[in-house]
């Protein structure tokens, strides 16, 4: 299974790099649209690990995803019209750039008709306020864990600072969610677990005897600018 979600990944991105001396490969990729003159509008950036874990395999993904509607956004709408957007950079080559400078700039477009009408503009004003960041970890293994998805849980010493304690998937998988404030904003944090007794029996049946286990750690930011 991990070898699968491993292969599609890669069809849509690049080749994965050769394995290394331990086994593990590897795979990262990152990509923006770009708008006005400071910050990319969205930025994402991935990354992932598959490496040979005890009796199993085990799959590493982190991506960030960045929106930055206060910072890069807003400024461009208030830009004149006829002011040029930034320059891409990229290792896409020149099509690639031009054509992520082209969305960019349908972007603003849309964006700039849109907050000519009074009603679009209402809802949109306190959007334009935000900036978002979601950072998720994935961790998934076929081999023998005795805790099972718990002992895959990321960052569980950084979520224990938080006062962040997920309970252990039993019968059912777990997905807990922790929300807080800050003076600019706010933060949530949502962790999953689940293990292999807890997917569908005819998917069970094609793992065989093979152990499955899955945890997940996402974190959603709103920063007010």
């Amino acid at each position: 299974m991990l070898r699968r979600i491993r292969r599609r990944i890669g069809r849509l991105v690049s080749m994965p790099a050769p394995p290394t001396v331990d086994g593990a490969r590897q795979l990262a990729f990152a990509a923006e649209l770009p708008v006005g003159q400071d910050l990319p509008l969205w930025r994402v950036q991935v990354q992932m690990v598959s490496e040979p874990h005890a009796d199993g395999e085990r799959l590493r993904l982190r991506a960030h995803l960045q929106t930055n509607f206060a910072s890069a956004l807003r400024p461009a709408l208030q830009q004149d019209a006829g002011h040029a957007t930034r320059p891409a950079i990229g290792s896409d080559g020149r099509t690639a750039l031009s054509l992520a400078q082209r969305a960019g700039g349908v972007v603003q477009r849309v964006a700039a008709r849109a907050l000519d009408v009074p009603a679009l503009r209402t809802l949109a004003e306190p959007l334009l306020q935000l900036d978002l960041n979601s950072w998720v970890e994935v961790q998934a293994s076929t081999a023998s864990l005795a805790d099972g998805s718990h002992q895959l849980l990321p960052q569980q010493d950084k979520l224990a600072a938080l006062g962040i304690r997920p309970k252990r998937a039993a019968d059912q998988p777990v997905a807990e969610s922790w929300a807080g404030e800050a003076p600019d904003g706010f933060a949530q944090v949502s962790v999953l677990q689940i293990d292999k007794r807890h997917l569908p029996e005819r998917l069970r049946q094609q793992m065989g005897e093979r152990p499955f286990s899955l945890a997940a750690a996402i974190v959603n930011t709103a920063q007010q600018k």
